[in-house]
């Protein structure tokens, strides 16, 4: 496999990047409100510090929302992670240790590590500052929050309200990341086996399922041929070549059962995997095919027919050879004149 070049991985995590901060955003979303919650709580309870700090941290939620709807998302992300890291000193400082507050920082760990994967120096020194706050608090817990002692209930209820929200908001980021990481698996899948134009499956695919298959049972195939579409191709432009194209492989989708696979096998020629399928069936399948296609000429589009050929697997046949039959048997049908069906021997 050739490598990537630097600009092809630029691209690519750069595309990645966004994906991701499309799933993550509503932490971001769900962060600004826990702040505005927030600054009403220190209001009544006259916090100074707190206070002025929570209305930093809103205006800095607001900030990096139009970051990510501008998709700059390292500034985003660098908005985000320090403000939670410096609101969680400031609030241990302030309240004491068994505030909590550190635990929100713990929820940005999985964004960081995405966002700054090219970016080791940033995400080395918000690590070092996640790292600082945790242990430092931690080490001086017994020096923290004289200034502005809470009643023991009070200051339990927001341990405990920490503790669960900052808990709540690492399993959501968890929960998103890993919808990310999915979704991009779907992304890499279709990519790798649909044919970009008629969404169709690939022949690598095909091959793929093939060992899949339940042994000994009845397996057909149908192969058909668009007649003369290099005709088509030099007359009308290949714009209309791909939208023939794409038209027949309409047809076969709509003419095939959930549980076959229909393939786009190589330039003009199709194929139709048929589990639990006999050959009488298959030619059913291929005249409705056929049908179709002449309908849609009558509708007034371009006349389209297409050859077919349909086979089923012997018992231990190796598939390639059962291939090469059908193969053989559409090859014969285009020299008796095209558009017909014809069964492998």
């Amino acid at each position: 496999m050739t490598p990537l070049s630097a600009d092809d991985r630029s691209q690519v995590l750069h595309d990645a990047t966004e994906q991701f901060w499309k799933h993550v955003r509503p932490i971001v979303q769900i962060a600004f409100a826990i702040h505005i919650l927030l600054f009403g709580a220190f209001a009544a309870l006259h916090i100074r510090p707190l206070l002025i700090g929570n209305l930093v941290s809103i205006l800095t939620y607001w900030v990096c929302l139009i970051a990510v709807r501008r998709r700059r998302f390292h500034l985003a992300c660098h908005l985000m992670c320090w403000e939670i890291v410096t609101h969680a000193a400031l609030a241990t400082w302030v309240l004491g240790w068994n505030c909590n507050f550190y635990f929100y920082m713990f929820c940005i760990v999985p964004i960081l590590a995405f966002t700054f994967q090219n970016a080791p120096v940033q995400r080395l020194s918000l690590s070092v500052a996640i790292i600082t706050v945790v242990t430092g608090g931690y080490v001086g817990r017994r020096m923290m929050g004289l200034e502005y002692p809470l009643a023991p209930a009070l200051l339990d209820a927001f341990g405990l309200g920490n503790a669960m929200l900052g808990t709540l908001l690492l399993m959501q980021t968890t929960k998103f990341s890993v919808r990310y990481t999915r979704s991009m698996h779907y992304h890499l899948f279709q990519r790798a086996n649909r044919d970009s134009l008629t969404n169709l499956y690939t022949r690598r695919r095909i091959l793929q399922r093939i060992p899949q298959l339940a042994p000994g049972r009845p397996l057909a195939v149908l192969m058909l041929d668009i007649d003369h579409f290099k005709r088509v191709n030099d007359t009308h432009g290949h714009d209309q070549g791909d939208r023939v194209l794409q038209r027949v492989a309409q047809v076969i989708g709509d003419s095939v059962r959930l549980t076959d696979m229909a393939s786009r096998w190589g330039g003009e020629e199709f194929m139709v995997l048929m589990p639990d399928t006999s050959l009488e069936e298959a030619r059913q399948v291929a005249e409705r095919i056929q049908v179709r296609l002449r309908d849609t000429a009558a509708a007034g589009e371009l006349q389209v027919t297409a050859t077919f050929a349909i086979a089923q697997m012997r018992l231990g046949e190796d598939f390639l050879e059962g291939l090469k039959r059908t193969d053989q048997a559409l090859y014969l049908g285009k020299q008796q004149g095209r558009d017909r069906i014809m069964v492998a021997a």
